[in-house]
């Protein structure tokens, strides 16, 4: 697939089948977050976890609803989530988002092109810092803080129709 073709396609699913994610795709997802850009180039700052244990995703998820105070389903169902965390000292204020942020949106292209649906998930990063207990059986490197995640799987409804790329965002040109 082309890209422009990709992010035409990409949108945020929020109901998935239970199937696994091959494994050949879902090292290509994660290679296509590894190709992401990274703040001064500090790749080593970052750490990619890949749950695929429903279990874990369970303990996960009532983690997500708690610390958001929502019901519901807040992984949607989906089998894969990846969790991104960052070193917790870092030389600019903030920059482990932005950095976790290119690195989401590249696997969230990747999946598209993939043939799968994702979504980000904001939430799963402060829910598992929260718990120490999820940090350890996660085994989040020490010195690491969760910042963000992805999920991604087959869609219940695939949608294969293509967004029209504009500009829809307020701007200026100076």
């Amino acid at each position: 697939m082309e890209t422009l073709k990709a992010i035409a396609r990409r949108k945020s699913v929020r109901s998935y089948k239970p199937d696994p994610v091959p494994e050949e795709v879902l090292n290509t997802i994660l290679a296509a977050g590894c190709a992401a850009p990274v703040g001064m180039g500090m790749y080593d700052s970052l750490h990619l976890t890949v749950i695929q244990n429903t279990e874990m995703l369970g303990r996960i998820s009532e983690a997500v609803k708690k610390i958001m105070n929502r019901g519901g389903s807040p992984l949607y169902g989906a089998p894969v989530l990846i969790i991104i965390s960052s070193r917790e000292s870092m030389p600019v204020a903030g920059i482990e988002y932005a950095n976790a942020s290119c690195l989401i949106d590249n696997m969230l292209i990747a999946a598209t092109d993939q043939g799968l649906g994702s979504v980000y998930i904001w939430g799963a990063g402060p829910a598992v810092s929260s718990d120490i207990s999820l940090m350890k059986a996660l085994a989040i490197p020490e010195g690491f803080k969760p910042v963000s995640g992805l999920v991604l799987g087959f869609p219940e409804s695939p949608d294969m129709s293509e967004k029209e790329l504009k500009i829809t965002i307020s701007l200026n040109r100076i």
